[in-house]
């Protein structure tokens, strides 16, 4: 099995509005429901789990609202390597074979293509885990800002690991793409996310 887990329990201190992000609006729509639109496309995935926490109370009560075909799951959103680990412990009791597919709320323009393309990418790899940074200068040309970057990558809130709560062997795909680099933590950068909307869903 291939389940999508979702990211969407976390604070979102850096956004600084009074919604949850996973809600915060582009064009109108929250931003969780572009990913869930686009992980439901995939022709890989079999299942998508939400991850929401204590933080993102009416983020589950939209989710309940919606009556979508996934499965949430709660986690105490204490911070993501946290969850991280419940996360894999929950699946890895059910099953040490299954592929989970990371991907946080704030990321609307991560296409169906580009999942099925870092799934298959995967697939074929040696490693038990994935995961996908985009080089330094997309940030830079867009004018996007980042926490961390290593070798010139930074990570993009894309990540794939096997239902085994260990440290898992890593294989590392570098994406040269905007749609990966576009994760909306900042006010700034959901006006770059404006910008760029028609590229994407137009």
């Amino acid at each position: 099995m291939i389940y999508a887990i979702l990211m969407a329990g976390g604070k979102g201190t850096r956004l600084k509005v009074p919604q949850e992000k996973p809600l915060f609006k582009l064009r109108d729509k929250p931003l969780i429901s572009f990913v869930l639109e686009n992980l439901k496309e995939s022709k890989l995935i079999d299942e998508i789990v939400v991850a929401v926490s204590p933080n993102t109370i009416e983020t589950t009560e939209y989710l309940n609202s919606i009556n979508g075909d996934y499965t949430i799951l709660d986690t105490s959103g204490d911070d993501y390597l946290t969850d991280l680990s419940y996360i894999l412990e929950y699946f890895e009791k059910k099953s040490k074979e299954d592929i989970l597919l990371f991907i946080n709320a704030d990321l609307p323009f991560i296409s169906t293509k580009t999942i099925d393309y870092v799934l298959d990418y995967y697939l074929k790899s040696p490693k038990d885990a994935l995961s996908v940074v985009v080089p330094v200068e997309i940030y830079e040309d867009l004018g996007l800002d980042y926490s961390y970057e290593f070798n010139g990558n930074v990570p993009s809130g894309l990540n794939v690991l096997r239902s085994i709560n260990i440290v898992q062997d890593e294989d590392q795909l570098i994406c040269p793409k905007v749609e990966l680099a576009l994760n909306i933590n900042t006010i700034p950068d959901s006006k770059i996310a404006e910008k760029l909307y028609n590229e994407y869903y137009v």
